[in-house]
């Protein structure tokens, strides 16, 4: 603990100059020197200018070791997603922030703090600690240097700077071993989800099962069910369709039963996706359509599940206009032109196939692949691919092909 920066706080706290404190018991450049951790007193000085200011040195170690344990409880509810209590805790260490700022817990704080502020998803608060943090890094430890990099990894993954988070993520691999045990599983969860937004299903789904075994062993029932989703996903995307259907099936009950409704929601939205592509679309009409009931109508989310809900309902004879039309009305912003161009794509398939091949040639694949829509822009390559096969345009075909089988490019 920094006995010059608990005397420096006490001080201020009792707005008295250096020079008064210093009155009778040490010089003021030693008391400079004190308070600036650049001089360690004698055992008789800090007791004489604790005593002072009624200040008790057992108390403050006390107190001090009692805020280490709030900081370890704190992390840990952001670990096991206890948001109650997690925002409890925030509150609590608030009201002892100038406090904290005179003790050698202050960098772990601020660190936690860019942890917590990334969970509640408050990119505004989350920016100014970052440029904070930066500020502070230099006198970082190496665990804290660790962590900080983690959470940066997570930052840009939230701003949705993909490759940014991944450069991060990579860089924590060379010092897994100076890391705190207990964010391990964070660091795989992290990893696997970052790769299969490169489509890296394969190194996705090893560190997917890694953080799967991790919160297993340790308890951390919520974070293993995350865990089990992006496993769940990952099988999917490598046609694993048996073994993903299994999991989602479990995770429909226990999201369930832990009311996790984001995670259930997710869920059902994927579990729709996989039975899309076998070929169940009254099953997959029947999970979206619980999912349109239960969303609020003015996330993101509910666009995508109105996009899924048109196609299946195309296939199972539905009336599909009735969500063309809503949709349309709300995606009137600026962000929208994901959700105009399906919407123009399915009014578009009442007409000609030439017309929606070339639709679909000259607007959504160069969109997607613009905005590294990656399962999507594949998707039209395919399509494309195949169609200009058909009709032996081989150097178009190849193209559209070669893209398809480089992954997205």
């Amino acid at each position: 603990m920094n006995i010059g920066s608990v005397i420096k706080y006490y001080r201020s706290k009792n707005n008295l100059t250096q020079s008064q404190l210093a009155d009778g018991i040490c010089s003021i450049s030693h008391l400079s020197k004190i308070e600036s951790n650049t001089y360690t007193p004698h055992e008789s000085t800090t007791e004489a200018l604790l005593a002072k200011m009624g200040v008790q040195w057992k108390k403050e170690v006390a107190k001090r070791n009692r805020l280490e344990r709030q900081l370890n409880d704190f992390i840990a509810c952001a670990l096991h997603y206890d948001t109650e209590v997690l925002k409890q805790q925030y509150s609590r260490l608030q009201q002892d922030n100038d406090y904290i700022q005179s003790t050698d817990l202050v960098n772990q704080y601020e660190i936690y703090k860019f942890r917590y502020y990334l969970y509640i998803e408050d990119l505004s608060l989350a920016d100014q600690q970052k440029d904070m943090l930066e500020r502070m890094k230099n006198s970082f430890t190496e665990p804290e240097a660790w962590m900080h990099q983690l959470f940066l990894s997570l930052y840009y993954s939230m701003a949705n700077k993909k490759e940014l988070a991944m450069e991060y993520a990579n860089s924590l691999e060379g010092g897994i071993r100076s890391i705190p045990q207990k964010f391990e599983g964070e660091l795989y969860y992290q990893k696997a989800r970052l790769l299969i937004m490169h489509e890296q299903y394969e190194l996705s789904a090893h560190y997917a099962e890694l953080a799967v075994q991790y919160f297993r062993l340790n308890y951390n029932y919520i974070r293993l069910l995350h865990a089990q989703l992006l496993l769940a996903i990952n099988y999917m995307r490598r046609n694993l369709l048996v073994q993903a259907a299994g999991i989602f099936e479990v995770l429909k009950r226990n999201s369930r039963l832990t009311d996790q409704k984001d995670l259930y929601n997710q869920t059902l939205y994927n579990f729709a996706e996989l039975l899309k592509s076998r070929q169940e679309h009254n099953q997959a009409f029947d999970l979206l359509t619980e999912l349109y009931a239960i969303l609020s109508s003015d996330t993101y989310f509910y666009k995508a599940v109105l996009v899924s809900l048109i196609e299946t309902a195309v296939e199972v004879g539905a009336d599909a206009w009735k969500y063309v039309k809503e949709l349309r009305q709300l995606s009137a912003g600026p962000g929208d032109e994901y959700f105009l161009l399906y919407l123009n794509y399915f009014e578009k398939r009442n007409f000609s196939q030439p017309d929606l091949l070339a639709y679909s040639e000259e607007k959504m694949f160069p969109f997607f692949r613009k905005h590294g829509y990656i399962r999507e822009s594949k998707k039209i390559a395919l399509e494309l691919a195949e169609h200009y096969q058909r009709e032996k345009q081989w150097e178009k075909a190849m193209y559209y092909q070669s893209y398809y089988d480089r992954n997205g490019g």
